[in-house]
């Protein structure tokens, strides 16, 4: 009996001591933004991008401030979705679907695919400055899909083997 309280004892001790370390350690370089918060997931998945890239803090921020600009455009598609369906849900009730209705939505889609191609252009642009010759030619076998998981067989950009 007594080494069951011990055991429980010890296994609250250790929970607690592992919810204190996450809020206390910080991930990535201290102030560098990759904790808990708006836009941690894509900092997170950015991170191993930069960790590849070996880029340095100065590089990084660039990079970072020019992706969080494109948030705001991913709130706005989120609303714009949210209106799509409104429409086609009240052209559905309706009984009569109207081409007006959807012509109209499909011109709201276009002006924010304008927009959200000028946002693109203009971090490919930032991202492109920020990195020296070599980070740029690695960062685009990783988008062509050479490398990009590491290199190794042919789904992972190397050669094709057919054995």
């Amino acid at each position: 009996m007594l080494g069951f309280v011990i055991g429980t004892v010890c296994a609250i001790g250790l929970i607690k001591a592992v919810r204190r370390g996450r809020r206390r350690r910080g991930f990535g370089w201290p102030g560098r933004g990759y904790g808990r918060g708006p836009g941690s997931r894509m900092r997170w998945g950015l991170r191993s991008l930069f960790e590849s890239l070996r880029t340095t803090p100065g590089q990084e921020e660039t990079i970072l401030a020019a992706v969080d600009g494109l948030r705001g455009n991913g709130k706005l598609v989120r609303e714009e979705l949210k209106q799509t369906r409104s429409d086609l849900a009240r052209a559905v009730r309706s009984g009569l679907v109207d081409d007006a209705v959807f012509e109209e939505s499909f011109a709201r889609h276009d002006r924010l695919l304008a927009q959200l191609r000028v946002s693109v252009v203009e971090v490919a642009k930032q991202a492109a400055e920020a990195l020296d010759e070599q980070q740029r030619k690695l960062l685009a076998d990783r988008i062509e899909g050479r490398g990009f998981f590491g290199g190794g067989g042919s789904w992972r950009g190397g050669p094709r083997v057919w054995a």
